[in-house]
């Protein structure tokens, strides 16, 4: 994750000012995770309008498709890649996918579960997008919050890695 300038700059002025330079890369985060929660709920609504009658899981059809880049197929699935990694010792695309499609179906029963034995919750997302609107049901809303949250610690852990990275080269 690449740091502009005058980011890097700010970092390396707050730390020799001994000043705490911490909401500048929280800013960052903050940006990037929001910038995807967008672009990833414009996804959702199209995916789901495109799969209205159809039998079968639409998040799993469109978020899972092995021709996503390995890395959006495993935060999909609520995986991040380094899990992959250090539990399989590779990060060979057909291993991604097999992984994320267990895990997946691993969430996709637990979250069912869970629903199941608590009728009285209610959590439904609806996201609307120009003229449409899709409502997501208490599974799906789970799925995408998952998504969303897996894709967030990706953000936070790669972005504090860059920073130490990239300050230190400047």
């Amino acid at each position: 994750m690449p740091l502009n300038i005058s980011a890097k700059k700010s970092i390396i002025k707050k730390v020799i000012t001994n000043t705490d330079y911490r909401d500048e890369v929280l800013i960052i985060i903050d940006e990037i995770f929001l910038n995807f929660c967008i672009e990833f709920f414009k996804q959702v609504v199209h995916a789901k309008i495109d799969h209205l009658g159809e039998e079968g899981d639409w998040y799993k059809k469109v978020f899972l498709n092995s021709d996503l880049p390995k890395e959006q197929i495993a935060i999909n699935s609520g995986l991040n890649m380094k899990s992959i990694t250090n539990a399989y010792n590779t990060s060979k695309k057909e291993v991604v996918i097999k992984a994320s499609g267990e895990n997946y179906d691993r969430l996709f029963q637990t979250i069912n579960g869970l629903v199941d034995n608590d009728k009285e919750l209610q959590v439904k997302l609806a996201i609307k997008f120009k003229d449409v609107s899709v409502e997501l049901t208490v599974t799906e809303s789970l799925i995408v919050i998952n998504t969303m949250a897996v894709k967030r610690a990706e953000i936070r852990g790669g972005m504090w890695s860059a920073v130490g990275k990239q300050v230190e080269n400047l």
